[in-house]
């Protein structure tokens, strides 16, 4: 950890703010994807990036903790405030946030968790804080996707499990495990998560983070939503 972050932690009246953020194998990662497989892999890697620097930007996050099935995915997102635990049998999303909350809480006693999927790579580090501000005052909290199907923040308080459910139809799952659903309108990049090529589409015209808009500009992509169809056709498997 930094310095600057370091002794910043622990203090005020409730714990920080620890991000966990697993990533799959990059090289199996993101199926729905239909591209080739060089291609899509770049583009995992490029939204690992992009997310894990917007949520490092965030002035609520203290730290951020990613949840690896391999060591080399984690250089890709190498820097003194992010964490990296390898846990290659975890066996899917759900389990590597559990590990990688109790890392968190090995290393930060009093943290509060905010799990955050790897695909978001048009997030605003300022949709994170007033996220995690109204997460403050709940134990549980999440935030659906733009579906409202799935999710794409769940957060513990002090103490708390993160006891997560991610998965088909986690919106309702989250739910009815009693947490709190975030239904701010200032949180729109926290919503846009990236499953299949409609979902990239939507990210290019978002403007994105800086290593997936060179990614696409490396692929020819011209950042229009109906030339984008045309130009990901050329590179559909």
């Amino acid at each position: 950890m930094s310095a600057a972050r370091g002794e910043s932690l622990g203090r005020g009246p409730h714990g920080p703010w620890v991000a966990v953020i697993p990533q799959r194998d990059i090289t199996s990662a993101k199926s729905r994807l239909l591209l080739r497989p060089e291609s899509r892999q770049v583009i995992v890697r490029a939204m690992f990036r992009d997310t894990v620097s917007a949520v490092l930007a965030a002035s609520q996050v203290e730290a951020v903790l990613v949840v690896v099935d391999r060591i080399q995915d984690a250089a890709h997102v190498r820097s003194p405030d992010v964490v990296p635990l390898v846990a290659p049998d975890a066996g899917g999303m759900n389990a590597a946030l559990c590990e990688g909350g109790r890392r968190a809480r090995e290393l930060w006693t009093r943290c509060r968790l905010a799990a955050i999927p790897a695909d978001l790579p048009s997030l605003r580090s300022e949709d994170l804080d007033v996220a995690l501000k109204v997460a403050g005052r709940h134990e549980r909290t999440f935030v659906a996707d733009w579906r409202r199907e799935g999710t794409s923040l769940l957060t513990a308080s002090e103490g708390v499990d993160l006891a997560p459910k991610f998965g088909r139809r986690s919106r309702l799952a989250h739910l009815d495990s009693g947490a709190v659903e975030t239904l701010d309108s200032n949180i729109e990049s926290l919503r846009r998560d990236v499953d299949d090529l409609d979902d990239l589409l939507d990210a290019a015209v978002r403007r994105p983070g800086a290593t997936l808009s060179a990614v696409l500009r490396s692929l020819g992509h011209p950042f229009e939503l109906e030339s984008a169809r045309r130009s990901f056709a050329t590179l559909q498997s």
